[in-house]
């Protein structure tokens, strides 16, 4: 069993001052709803989360300089119960950025918290786009994506 969440947004910037923002982890308080990320962004290393009412650790499992972050977190193995976070960025044709925001829950612990997030689906009540739209203000708002 799994549930999927994703949510979109176009970014009036290059993908490289998106990402650069995105792996900004110690800025994250500064701008984002998660609280604070420990960890950098390459492929294999740790994360430790921090958000309201919970803390967390991850893995970076895939670091695609401007085009892809992923990490993943799990309770056991990943078929007890795993989640999947991950952002692609794209580049649109007038040179702004589209960016997916995806989480994906999945294995045999998913179902005490089925009903939690099928009303959660879609990412509106879970903070998913106002995650992209904070990260959109915070891109479009820096020096590097006005010059453009």
């Amino acid at each position: 069993m799994s549930i999927v969440i994703k949510t979109s947004i176009d970014i009036n910037a290059p993908a490289k001052d998106v990402w650069a923002v995105l792996t900004d982890f110690p800025a994250y308080g500064q701008w984002s709803n998660f609280s604070k990320i420990d960890g950098v962004a390459q492929t294999g290393t740790k994360l430790a989360m921090k958000m309201p009412g919970m803390s967390f650790g991850s893995t970076v499992t895939a670091s695609t300089p401007n085009r892809r972050l992923e990490w993943a977190a799990k309770i056991f193995s990943k078929n007890i119960f795993e989640g999947r976070h991950t952002f692609t960025l794209t580049r649109n044709p007038d040179g702004s950025t589209h960016l997916d925001n995806t989480e994906m829950f999945l294995g045999g612990l998913m179902w005490p918290f089925q009903r939690l997030f099928k009303q959660q689906k879609g990412g509106r009540a879970n903070g998913y786009d106002g995650f992209n739209q904070a990260l959109k203000y915070r891109v479009e708002s820096s020096s590097s994506a006005k010059s453009r």
